[in-house]
Protein backbone atom coordinates (compact mmCIF):
# COMPACT_ATOMS: atom_id res chain seq x y z
CA UNK A 1 0.00 0.00 0.00
CA UNK A 2 2.81 2.34 0.92
CA UNK A 3 4.60 1.65 -2.37
CA UNK A 4 1.46 2.39 -4.38
CA UNK A 5 1.02 5.70 -2.59
CA UNK A 6 4.59 6.79 -3.32
CA UNK A 7 4.14 5.90 -7.00
CA UNK A 8 0.93 7.89 -7.08
CA UNK A 9 2.58 10.89 -5.38
CA UNK A 10 5.49 10.78 -7.83
CA UNK A 11 3.10 10.57 -10.75
CA UNK A 12 1.08 13.53 -9.48
CA UNK A 13 4.26 15.55 -8.89
CA UNK A 14 5.48 14.85 -12.43
CA UNK A 15 2.11 15.80 -13.89
CA UNK A 16 2.14 19.06 -11.91
CA UNK A 17 5.68 19.89 -13.05
CA UNK A 18 4.80 19.13 -16.67
CA UNK A 19 1.70 21.31 -16.42
CA UNK A 20 3.78 24.20 -15.08
CA UNK A 21 6.31 23.79 -17.89
CA UNK A 22 3.57 23.69 -20.50
CA UNK A 23 1.95 26.80 -19.03
CA UNK A 24 5.26 28.68 -19.07
CA UNK A 25 5.88 27.59 -22.65
CA UNK A 26 2.43 28.78 -23.70
CA UNK A 27 3.04 32.16 -22.04
CA UNK A 28 6.39 32.52 -23.81
CA UNK A 29 4.85 31.63 -27.16
CA UNK A 30 2.05 34.13 -26.63
CA UNK A 31 4.41 37.00 -25.79
CA UNK A 32 6.68 36.10 -28.71
CA UNK A 33 3.68 36.03 -31.03
CA UNK A 34 2.53 39.45 -29.86
CA UNK A 35 6.03 40.88 -30.29
CA UNK A 36 6.37 39.30 -33.73
CA UNK A 37 3.03 40.75 -34.80
CA UNK A 38 4.07 44.21 -33.62
CA UNK A 39 7.42 44.03 -35.43
CA UNK A 40 5.62 42.88 -38.56
CA UNK A 41 3.20 45.79 -38.41
CA UNK A 42 6.05 48.28 -37.97
CA UNK A 43 7.97 46.72 -40.86
CA UNK A 44 4.95 46.96 -43.18
CA UNK A 45 4.36 50.59 -42.25
CA UNK A 46 7.99 51.54 -42.79
CA UNK A 47 8.06 49.81 -46.18
CA UNK A 48 4.92 51.65 -47.23
CA UNK A 49 6.25 55.02 -46.11
CA UNK A 50 9.72 54.57 -47.64
CA UNK A 51 8.59 53.13 -50.96
CA UNK A 52 9.30 55.67 -53.70
CA UNK A 53 8.01 53.55 -56.59
CA UNK A 54 4.39 53.33 -55.48
CA UNK A 55 2.56 56.29 -53.97
CA UNK A 56 0.49 54.66 -51.23
CA UNK A 57 -0.44 58.02 -49.72
CA UNK A 58 -2.97 58.70 -52.44
CA UNK A 59 -4.77 55.42 -51.72
CA UNK A 60 -4.51 55.04 -47.97
CA UNK A 61 -6.13 57.73 -45.84
CA UNK A 62 -4.43 56.94 -42.49
CA UNK A 63 -0.99 57.14 -44.12
CA UNK A 64 -1.51 60.86 -44.76
CA UNK A 65 -1.93 61.45 -41.02
CA UNK A 66 1.58 60.18 -40.22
Amino acid sequence: MDEAETKLRKRRRHIKQETDVNRKHADIMKTESIAHHERSRIQIMSEMIDNRQIDYKSNIKWLNKL
